[in-house]
């Protein structure tokens, strides 16, 4: 049986650790990271894909990204993990949202999105939310898919976009947002210019939300200690 990617639910969220984490001894928080860890070893089996990062946004420390058939299993995951933390950091960030194929890429029903979700992940790490006017959903869709292949067009044949992995994700009636776009990036050097070439799409017209922007570089939890 082939995936269905439609019952890929991915949730993305940040922690900020407060002033007291900082103040506790490093063996006490050492102790604390190590029962995250084990948190983490515990759920990893359950779900498609985890993984985590150090976080070099403001207001963040650190960054999870799930990806799982199932919502109660995401919710157990967060809130171990909260429970855990004793009180010593908060949720800064939380984007829900569900995978599915981009209306206007052409379909692969070959592809097996849970194994490039199980991929190791790559050294940085982007999210965001998005928005857009309601005049984009009012275009004729012919319209939307030719301005749309426009941007992808662009992407795709950018030469600093080689070894980006790029997943767009829905959030129609489940966050303050429509969609959450997430990549995984081996340079944010080479980041960096594929967006700033994209700023030139036509598609740019209609956005009307693009932040907050998370970004995270993978780490083993010795940053925490």
């Amino acid at each position: 049986m082939k995936n269905n990617p439609n019952s890929i639910y991915m949730l993305v969220f940040s922690l900020r650790f407060n002033r007291d984490w900082w103040r506790l001894q490093s063996l006490d928080r050492k102790d604390i990271s190590s029962k995250m860890k084990e948190i983490e070893d515990k759920f990893s089996n359950q779900f498609i894909s985890l993984k985590k990062y150090a976080s070099l946004s403001k207001d963040s420390h650190l960054i999870y990204w799930i990806s799982s058939d199932n919502t109660l299993k995401l919710i157990d995951f967060r809130f171990s993990i909260i429970s855990n933390l004793r009180g010593y950091a908060e949720e800064n960030d939380i984007f829900l949202s569900v995978f599915r194929p981009s209306p206007y890429m052409k379909k692969n029903s070959n592809i097996d999105y849970k194994s490039i979700l199980n991929l190791p992940p790559l050294k940085y790490f982007v999210a965001y939310p998005m928005k857009k006017d309601p005049e984009w959903y009012l275009l004729p869709f012919e319209d939307r898919e030719n301005i749309m292949k426009e941007h992808i067009s662009m992407a795709i044949n950018n030469p600093d976009n080689n070894g980006i992995r790029s997943y767009t994700t829905y959030s129609f009636g489940i966050g303050d947002y429509e969609f959450v776009v997430i990549y995984e990036i081996p340079d944010l050097r080479n980041w960096v210019n594929v967006v700033e070439k994209l700023r030139e799409a036509k598609a740019r017209k209609w956005i009307t939300k693009e932040e907050p922007l998370l970004v995270g570089e993978v780490r083993d939890f010795d940053f925490l200690i």
